[in-house]
């Protein structure tokens, strides 16, 4: 390899693992660990995430403050662990890290899961209306044999129906989340847990 080439290969690995950093030098600098751990806590990150924090700082020779940083998680956590960031993460089709514990965290896992599965069929639903797109667009070009034509058209008119039976499902899974979070409620509630 070229030297000039080596050069720029190694520039631009440094680059892409300086943007793998959780944190910057002057975050480290300030060492501002409560207030960093409430944020990972108030997002719903593990408790492993934390390594990435001390790997990014002892790039600096910077230590973390690991009970501070604890701490301010822990405070984090009582802002994620709740049933309606739960129905957010899961609409969201954000990943969660079962970092919500007790009843709460039983609570919460049942509702993610079922906005998660909201999530998932609106995103099959999505991907079905983008290629039934597709396929007008090509039924509209020119060119096309009247068997092409119309091998498009018996595919659009499949796609159809299989749009109308997942908005059927979606609208299932919709009642289903709101019964899930309804019952969840009302467990927590009997069981004295805010939820």
């Amino acid at each position: 390899m070229k030297p000039i080439f080596l050069f720029l290969a190694v520039l631009i690995a440094g680059a892409v693992l300086a943007s793998c950093a959780t944190l910057s030098e002057a975050e480290c600098q300030t060492g501002d660990w409560r207030s960093i751990g409430i944020a990972d806590g108030a997002n719903g990150r593990p408790a492993s995430y934390v390594d990435k924090h001390i790997s990014a700082c002892s790039e600096y020779g910077i230590t973390l403050d690991r009970q501070s940083y604890e701490a301010g998680r822990q405070w984090g956590l009582t802002h994620y662990c709740r049933l309606d960031r739960a129905e957010e993460a899961g609409r969201d089709g954000d990943t969660y890290y079962g970092v919500c514990e007790g009843e709460l965290g039983v609570s919460f896992q049942r509702v993610y899961a079922a906005a998660r599965e909201v999530y998932d069929l609106e995103a099959q639903y999505n991907s079905a209306e983008s290629e039934l797109d597709s396929l007008i667009d090509q039924i509209a070009q020119e060119g096309l044999t009247d068997g092409e034509r119309q091998a498009l058209r018996l595919r659009a008119m499949l796609l159809q129906s299989d749009l109308r039976l997942a908005q059927n499902r979606i609208s299932t899974a919709e009642r289903r989340l709101a019964d899930i979070r309804r019952i969840e409620e009302q467990r927590l509630s009997r069981l004295g847990i805010s939820y």
